[in-house]
């Protein structure tokens, strides 16, 4: 249990409030103006909440497992099942550890097509109501005083998968140079590669050395990063449609070209990694992207964003939808019309002549 020394000064000089608090069999100690500050110090120190409830650091597994023996009807026991089978990357997290970046995470995952389901989406509906089930159990945390916040309370319910890309929510060319410019290596060749290949953050993440053919030009796509930044790890693909080899352009080869040449990686290992030499992860990508997007002056874009850039473009050229589906790794041609097909050109003009010429 920590505790706050009050301590006095010569005649003229403000009182200090000394924190005290043993952690792992060590003493801290901290000096704070205030004493209200002193005492969160501790707080935190301690894993207590502002409350002064400890925080619950059980595995978000256990805690469910909880609520379901706890379930009042057979129909909420199921829904809350249901989502214990599809935990995800959130299975063995600790409920205090939890992020808004993990769930934004965890239900991509969920909208594009599950490992642990043989890739298989869920639906937009099944989502939002896995979504409700996680929220609730947060709620019933933070109501306990054993968390501050509830993480899902900052997640969009609905699904962003199969949505339509309307033409604003593109990046700009110009947009696109100024993250490249905002950004320090390595996240600086990671943004010219995502904007030109479409890969999603967890697959550019799951690269090896050995991904680049620089002979043929191409990046074939095999396995994503499982997650975890502090460590070298990989997972399957969301389907087996995700596979495919993607062509690179000469710019971003030379940029991959350097990269390597600054670092004596070798061939299985990760082809990017995070600032402490560990592999990269979807939420690491997200959270520095916020950081450079700041940076860059561009707003209300993720790195997603990149992946519409790259579809767009693909599609101004002329690419037929086959290729865009192939390109971008979607399940079928029907994910990537609806997502897509506003950015098709000439379907507005094609529309007016056939009713030019009928009447």
């Amino acid at each position: 249990m920590g505790s706050i020394q009050r301590r006095t000064y010569t005649e003229g000089k403000a009182p200090r409030y000394v924190a005290r608090v043993r952690v792992g069999g060590k003493e801290m100690s901290k000096s704070f103006a205030k004493q209200g500050d002193a005492r969160e110090w501790i707080r935190q120190r301690e894993g207590l909440s502002p409350t002064g409830t400890r925080m619950d650091n059980r595995m978000l597994s256990v805690v469910l497992k909880a609520h379901i023996e706890q379930s009042a009807t057979a129909s909420t026991r199921g829904v809350r099942t249901h989502l214990a089978a599809n935990l995800g990357n959130l299975e063995y997290k600790k409920l205090a550890d939890v992020t808004a970046d993990d769930v934004r995470e965890w239900r991509a995952t969920l909208a594009e097509g599950r490992p642990w389901a043989d890739g298989k989406p869920l639906s937009n509906s099944s989502i939002r109501t896995l979504l409700g089930t996680l929220s609730a159990l947060f709620n019933d945390a933070v109501a306990q005083g054993q968390l501050v916040r509830n993480p899902v309370s900052h997640v969009r319910r609905r699904s962003p998968a199969n949505q339509a890309v309307e033409p604003h929510q593109v990046l700009k060319v110009e947009q696109v140079r100024s993250l490249i410019d905002a950004a320090d290596e390595p996240y600086a060749t990671m943004i010219e590669f995502g904007a030109t290949s479409g890969l999603r953050a967890g697959e550019l993440a799951g690269l090896r050395v050995r991904s680049i053919d620089f002979a043929r030009r191409v990046v074939d796509v095999t396995e994503q990063a499982d997650g975890h930044h502090t460590a070298f790890g990989w997972r399957a693909l969301k389907s087996e449609k995700s596979r495919r080899t993607v062509p690179l352009p000469d710019s971003t080869l030379d940029a991959v070209r350097a990269h390597l040449e600054r670092h004596d990686y070798e061939s299985h290992t990760p082809l990017f990694r995070a600032a402490q030499g560990g592999q990269w992860s979807s939420a690491h990508v997200a959270k520095v992207w916020r950081g450079v997007a700041a940076d860059a002056g561009v707003e209300n874009h993720s790195w997603h964003s990149l992946r519409h850039f790259y579809a767009s473009a693909l599609i101004q050229s002329g690419a037929s939808v086959t290729t865009v589906q192939q390109r971008l790794g979607h399940a079928s041609p029907m994910v990537t019309l609806a997502v897509y097909s506003h950015l098709w050109p000439g379907e507005d003009a094609k529309t007016r002549a056939v009713f030019d010429n009928l009447l």
